[in-house]
């Protein structure tokens, strides 16, 4: 046995080494969820199994945050409450104050208090979950992550850098329901996808009900998703998941850009059958070669594939998920297909498909669509981001980010970072896109388009620096109470006023301020 020499460590860095030394016995089920909106939780320390808590009861603001064995009392009852900008609200239960590090102190042992509401970023959290499935809850101020300062009852809460210790692990489990209802209610479906549908489904639940997984290499992941079975599929925080194969060439025009953008630069498109170099726009119809390392996968229905933390990747694969219903992709990164390449590769790509929502998702660096949609129903996009930069293109910025043909989608809270066009592109008489609470920020060719009798709802969006916020061609576009900064002020391409979705049923949903949309993105707005 090794002993410890003490002589020189401090009180919290002691109680911390003893705590992580504890033995963990057989203990109740703690859970693995995400937390859901407006549901009450118990947080639980991975090591000690004691629960944090208010200290005395106390409904005063600045009272301590302790951790204390576990009770039924409501001053060990939390409410979460997502922000949609990858943060989180904790609520005590029974004082409606909220967890606060105190004195927006940024230093290690900054104290954990309760605290009326301030929207201040001390009073919001991210939720980062290891292989563990136990979460280190970060502040949105300081980076530092919630510590027990030791294992006996009333240890003090603190912040402190995140070690990758068991002191600094939480699970959250639900007061109301087991953990498995906890799985299967892992995301607040909205929009279209919350509906009945012609599929049969009431709504979108993905692999709820399913066995879980927990995948980290290509080949795992590739079994889970094509399998025929009900699945959550499951990627730890920091697992980079690379399917980039060894490479196959493949043919590609050299198409010169435009004189208005990079002239004289050279990109290069794989030409579709029956397309010629020259028809695309090359000065000869002379091909290159041109090596092409992606994967696609066709996943199959009734999935959940979740990323456990914001740093879970998938890097080289396109997700295929037509003629394919019931499937919930949240919480990824999607990078890297054929960036170098024009028509190499999808992100996520649906046709015949329905019930699909694709939420918390980033997406850069992809070759084609980033999401593109055809001839498909009940879906929902909410809270992810189009990264648009890319270096092997015209102006470094990706042209080709959604195409949406005769299909029903929602899009919701996402936001749209320096892409050119496409954002989305909506066709087709059979589609029927609602846009709300959505963010698009220097977009240099157009924002929405609608074309052959598309049908668009927009509604407190946040268009900053954007060319064609709302653009019709040929079809039709309602446009309200949405907010224009910068070139988006003036463009005179901001075509409204139709009557729209007459033929469709809506669901409910909330309008938040579309002022607020930069700063749910890390952006500041106009000056």
């Amino acid at each position: 046995m090794k002993f410890l020499n003490i002589k020189n460590v401090s009180k919290i860095a002691l109680s911390m080494m003893l705590l992580n030394l504890i033995s963990t016995q057989a203990k109740a089920e703690n859970c693995k969820a995400l937390p859901k909106n407006n549901q009450r939780y118990q947080i639980v320390n991975f090591s000690s199994d004691k629960a944090i808590d208010v200290d005395k009861k106390s409904r005063e603001s600045g009272a301590n945050i302790i951790s204390y064995a576990k009770n039924s009392g409501t001053n060990q009852q939390f409410i979460f409450n997502d922000l949609g900008n990858g943060f989180w609200t904790i609520k005590a239960s029974h004082s409606d104050l909220f967890l606060d590090v105190s004195e927006r102190s940024q230093a290690n042992g900054g104290n954990i208090i309760q605290w009326a509401a301030s929207g201040q970023s001390n009073q919001q959290w991210r939720l980062l979950q290891d292989s563990t499935g136990a979460f280190s809850i970060r502040s949105a101020f300081s980076d530092k992550a919630i510590t027990v300062a030791g294992s006996d009852n009333g240890a003090n809460i603190y912040q402190n850098d995140d070690l990758n210790v068991s002191s600094q692990r939480w699970y959250l489990n639900p007061v109301n329901g087991s953990c498995d209802s906890a799985n299967d209610s892992n995301i607040d479906v909205t929009g279209f996808a919350s509906l009945p549908g012609s599929d049969g489904l009431a709504t979108t639940t993905g692999g709820a009900g399913g066995s879980s997984i927990t995948v980290t290499s290509c080949s795992a992941l590739k079994s889970a998703l094509v399998s025929s079975n009900t699945t959550i599929i499951q990627i730890p925080n920091n697992t980079h998941i690379d399917c980039r194969t060894g490479g196959s060439t493949v043919a590609a025009c050299a198409i010169e850009c435009p004189e208005y953008q990079d002239p004289g630069e050279i990109f290069y498109r794989i030409p579709n059958s029956g397309q010629s170099c020259t028809s695309l726009g090359g000065t000869t119809n002379t091909t290159v070669n041109k090596v092409r390392n992606d994967i696609s996968i066709s996943v199959k229905s009734n999935k959940t594939l979740i990323g456990l933390g914001d740093n879970a990747k998938i890097i080289g694969a396109t997700l295929d998920l037509s003629n394919s219903k019931n499937i919930i992709v949240k919480n990824l990164n999607i990078d890297n297909i054929n960036p170098h390449l024009v028509e190499g590769g999808d992100g996520i790509s649906l046709n015949s498909s329905s019930h699909i929502v694709i939420d918390h998702v980033n997406f850069s660096n992809i070759s084609d669509g980033y999401v593109d949609i055809k001839n498909s129903k009940n879906i929902t996009l909410s809270h992810n981001e189009f990264d648009g930069y890319n270096p092997f293109v015209c102006g470094n910025q990706h042209w080709y980010t959604n195409a949406v043909t005769d299909s029903e989608v929602t899009f919701h809270h996402n936001f749209w970072n320096y892409t050119a066009g496409r954002n989305p592109k909506l066709d087709g008489s059979k589609t029927r896109a609602h846009l709300y609470n959505n963010y698009w920020l220097e977009i240099t060719y157009f924002a929405i388009n609608t074309t052959n009798e598309a049908q668009a709802l927009i509604e407190s969006n946040y268009f900053d620096d954007s060319r064609r916020p709302h653009w019709n061609v040929s079809g039709y576009m309602k446009a309200s109470n949405n907010v224009y900064a910068a070139q988006s002020a003036t463009d005179p391409q901001r075509d409204t006023g139709n009557s729209v979705f007459t033929d469709v049923s809506m669901y409910i949903y909330q309008l938040d301020d579309a002022y607020q949309m930069p700063l749910l993105n890390g952006e500041s707005g106009p000056e």
